[in-house]
């Protein structure tokens, strides 16, 4: 039986700054914070499966840091100043270049992608409980969104709906040109982050709608709003892309805030005499019918500085570490926590 979703956890994408994500997952998870319900985009639907759906051996903090381990890139093989760039080369365990990579210069227009995904895909299949990722009733629930490219519309794939499999996963990460759409039956997908990278409505549509619920849901932020005012174009590539995906973020908080006062005030109405005319109004019985639910608390857990340009495809370990200390440091800033 699964059990009431009464907090959440949302994770965005954002390639290699995802290790951020770890560290902010295990600050939660040391604080006995596991969440009803956990949805993630491109990265954050890799750490969110991982999450819910860890091997047994592994547990989810086990299987995430395996993952960051297996992604890992050293980059001994370039000077210092340039490994940071060593992933453009390819991700053993994550992304590989094309085997015809080399005719690129004469067939490259052709091309609608850059690198193959079946390394990922290896490495989930060591990582995931496949037989659990396909149970309708197991916890907690997963969510994971992609972008229909046909449509031009965002999907969601929700662990109660239906049996979920390491396509839903990729096809949320699928991001273009670098990575190839995913086929699910038939359509084309590619990374969620492109029409959202913060499912947060998609979320509230899953929390427990009882009135007397306490409910908390916890945001990790890899694109922070704030930034400075870019003086050089490097500058203005670093800022557009912060604001590409971290523009929705708050948003969504104040969308959630106003969803929190249609919530109060159900509640209110609902105390009235059931034959009051405001409670036969259509007006709210349509709205009676939404599900409406108030969130107690927001934690928003958020990068302490932007992300630079091509910091999405920098992972080495020194990077890495120091995401994933990052996480750790801003999750338990946000909780008022201290470390263990």
């Amino acid at each position: 039986m699964t059990r009431p979703a009464r907090s959440a956890l949302v994770l965005q994408g954002g390639g290699a700054l995802g290790a951020f994500e770890f560290g902010a997952a295990r600050a939660l998870y040391e604080q006995n914070l596991t969440p009803d319900v956990i949805a993630g985009v491109s990265i954050g639907a890799i750490t969110a499966v991982l999450l819910a759906r860890p091997v047994r051996t592994l547990g989810p903090l086990g299987a995430l840091e395996a993952f960051w381990k297996r992604v890992t890139v050293p980059g001994n093989l370039f000077p210092p100043p340039l490994r940071k760039y060593a992933s453009y080369f390819g991700n053993p365990n994550f992304f590989t270049l094309r085997s015809d990579f080399l005719s690129w210069p004469l067939a490259g227009f052709s091309w609608t992608h850059f690198y193959e995904t079946q390394a990922l895909r290896d490495t989930l299949k060591e990582l995931v409980n496949l037989d659990t990722l396909k149970q309708p009733d197991a916890d907690p629930l997963l969510l994971v969104s992609a972008t229909d490219v046909k449509e031009g519309e965002i999907k969601y794939f929700d662990s109660r709906n239906g049996e979920l499999s390491l396509d839903h996963i990729i096809a949320s990460a699928s991001l273009p040109p670098a990575f190839p759409m995913t086929a699910i039956g038939k359509e084309s997908y590619w990374d969620g982050g492109l029409f959202d990278n913060t499912p947060l409505g998609a979320v509230l549509d899953r929390l427990d709608p009882a009135t007397d619920v306490k409910r908390s849901i916890y945001v990790v932020n890899l694109f922070p709003n704030k930034g400075p005012i870019p003086d050089n174009m490097l500058g203005v590539a670093e800022r557009m892309k912060n604001l590409q995906f971290a523009n929705k973020t708050l948003e969504d908080l104040k969308l959630l805030r106003r969803f929190n006062e249609v919530a109060e005030l159900m509640e209110a109405l609902q105390t009235l005499p059931a034959a009051h005319p405001l409670r036969q109004h259509r007006a709210y019985k349509a709205v009676k019918t939404r599900g409406y639910v108030r969130v107690t608390r927001i934690v928003s857990i958020t990068a302490p500085g932007p992300a630079p340009e091509l910091g999405d495809a920098d992972f080495t370990p020194e990077t890495m570490k120091t995401r994933e200390r990052q996480g750790h440091a801003e999750a338990l800033k946000a909780l008022g926590a201290t470390p263990r």
